[in-house]
């Protein structure tokens, strides 16, 4: 099972270094990364640079190990890999989508459900090298670099063998998953739409392709963290009908009021709208959390990051005040 631990062993290590090689490159980036990740821990920029500094240190053990630190290394990457997925389908049922700072500076990976199934994959893969690793360390079986000193030929072809088949494998998932210029989570045709208290059908993008951008508060009934999303947008109600269209928007489907709760605010009232079997809320994969602010841009794309709760969207709300502030030039 040497074999099998140097492969697994080889594609592991470059990974795990270029990764924390690249989140230390983006140490200053360290709180809007907790942020993206739904993380509330102190000092974010030790936090992050503590998990840097492991994943290099964990890549280089499984090189230059062997015994049971080869076996306490390997087990170390597959429990790492296991937290990445908790943390990672936690954002993403919460509704996040800005970028995780899973590779730091090397790569953007925005949030989305294809990365806490990824964060799943490595993980089996890690829990196949720790098997390997167990197997390996009662062959007696040298370590990676250990093996490359005794039977450099063969050592030497299975780590290169190894790394072909990673770089290939991840360009060809890069490649599929790539946007197009073009693509939107709105762009399907046809795509959902939403019902006004009136009755009539909106289409969120033709609306935004106008000229009218289009904010959409994803909010539910009895919900106090909701109602308190709401009274901001009531607030700013006569700043924001200037700009754009504001709606709080309610999933209806099976057995679920068709009219949606009723609201009373004093002064004007932010509209609200039916999202049909919660189909717009799914397309744009905010998850399950209310409440949940999406701005559609005029060009018909959703502008990320969402605003999650009522600290964001005051801070969404402030930067649309700002856009419309006229700048002052000193002479």
């Amino acid at each position: 099972m040497s074999a099998a631990y140097i492969v697994l062993a080889a594609v592991a290590a470059p990974f795990l270094v270029v990764s924390g090689a690249g989140k230390l490159a983006a140490l200053g980036e360290a709180a809007t990364t907790m942020r993206s990740l739904r993380l509330t821990l102190p000092v974010p920029r030790l936090m992050v640079g503590a998990v840097s500094v492991g994943e290099i240190g964990l890549g280089l053990l499984l090189l230059v190990s062997d015994g049971v630190t080869r076996i306490i290394a390997a087990g170390a990457v597959t429990l790492s890999m296991l937290g990445f997925w908790v943390i990672a389908r936690r954002a993403v049922r919460a509704g996040s989508t800005a970028d995780c700072g899973c590779l730091g500076r090397v790569a953007s990976t925005p949030l989305s459900p294809a990365v806490p199934r990824r964060n799943l994959l490595f993980t089996a893969l890690a829990g196949a090298m720790t098997v390997a690793a167990v197997l390996a360390t009662a062959e007696q079986a040298p370590s990676v670099v250990g093996a490359l000193l005794q039977n450099p030929a063969r050592t030497f072809a299975l780590v290169m063998a190894s790394l072909v088949i990673a770089v290939v494998a991840g360009m060809t998932v890069a490649a599929a998953h790539r946007p197009s210029t073009d693509a939107s989570p709105l762009a399907a045709h046809p795509r959902p739409v939403l019902i006004r208290e009136d009755g009539l059908v909106v289409d969120v993008v033709q609306a935004a392709l106008r000229g009218r951008a289009q904010l959409l508060l994803f909010s539910q009934p009895l919900c106090g963290r909701c109602e308190a999303a709401q009274d901001l947008l009531d607030r700013d109600h006569a700043e924001l009908s200037a700009l754009l269209d504001a709606r709080i928007v309610y999933a209806a489907g099976h057995e679920v009021d068709w009219n949606g709760p009723a609201r009373s605010a004093d002064g004007p009232r932010t509209p609200s709208a039916i999202d049909p079997a919660g189909l717009l809320a799914h397309t744009l994969e905010i998850g399950s959390e209310r409440p949940v602010a999406v701005l559609v841009g005029t060009d018909g794309r959703p502008v990320l990051p969402y605003a999650n709760g009522s600290d964001e969207l005051d801070q969404l709300l402030g930067v649309l005040a700002l856009s419309r502030t006229p700048e002052v030039v000193q002479e």
